[in-house]
Order: structure tokens, then sequence, then C-alpha cells
């Protein structure tokens, strides 16, 4: 596998986003705004759901409202995230923040999927103010993982 990685950031694609004066920079910038949208979205609906924001807000309501910038953000992240890793695999693969953060976005990506097949197919029938406890669980998990994550990020350079 470190070969691969190796062989992937040797390629004039890696070297030419690695070697630019400005695309690297831009794409992380892009990469940056991609975590603002997708985690102060996210983060609404999770403080929402432990009841500490909006409680009037009707769940779905303010889903409607928030998961279209999430998943900006999300193809954002996807995109700059895959170009940048591109420019430095082999530096990645061994960088124990980097397997940090790529295993907590696995996991609040599981999260994600557990909770709209489970808890979220019935958020338009909780009550004002109400979530039901796995909605609760999935939130504080969600929270968990995305200050991980974002820490895990800023970490990258230092280890």
């Amino acid at each position: 596998m470190p070969h691969f990685f190796q062989a992937l950031q040797d390629t004039w694609f890696a070297s030419g986003i690695r070697q630019s004066l400005w695309l690297f920079p831009i794409l992380y910038t892009l990469h940056i705004l991609g975590v603002v949208m997708l985690v102060g979205a996210t983060s609404a609906l999770d403080l929402r759901m432990l009841g500490l924001v909006m409680r009037d807000e009707p769940m779905p309501d303010l889903a409607a409202l928030l998961l279209p910038w999430a998943k900006i953000g999300f193809v954002s992240q996807v995109i700059t995230g895959s170009l940048l890793f591109i420019a430095q695999a082999a530096d990645m693969w061994h960088n124990i923040a980097f397997l940090v953060k790529i295993a907590l976005v696995l996991f609040a990506g599981m999260n994600v999927l557990i909770f709209h097949v489970n808890a979220y197919k019935n958020a338009g029938q909780w009550p004002r103010g109400l979530t039901p406890a796995g909605a609760r669980f999935s939130a504080v998990f969600s929270l968990i993982c995305w200050v991980g994550i974002v820490a895990a990020s800023r970490l990258i350079a230092f280890v």
C-alpha cells in the first residue's frame, strides 16, 4: 500500500498541485470553506436535536434549510480533500492525525446513515423541542466526531 501512495504522489498531477504557487493554497482554502459549511450546518442540527437551540423550529423545516448547505460542504470536502491528499499521499499515509481524521469521517458518515435510516424518518412526528433518545445520541456522537475531525485536521501539519 505505501508504494501505491508514493506512486500517486509522484504523478505529474500531484506534483502540479504541490508545486503550484496558487493551486494548493486555493484548494486548502476551499477545503476549509467546505468544513465551515458542513460542520456549521450539521452542528446546528445536532444542537437543535439536543434542545439547546431553536427548540420551536420543527426538525424537518430546519433540516430542509440546513442540509443543502451540509451537502455542498460535503461535496467540497470530498473534491478538495481528494486533491490535497493526492498531492501528499505518501506523507499522509504515515500521519497519525490524518488517519484519525479519516477514521472519524467514516464514523461520522456511518452515524449519518444510521440516523437517516432510523430516527430521522419519523422527524415530522417529533413534538416541538423534543427529540427521541436515539436522535439525541446521534447528535452527541456527531458533535464529537466533527470536533475530532477539525482538531485532527489542524494537527496534521504538526505530527
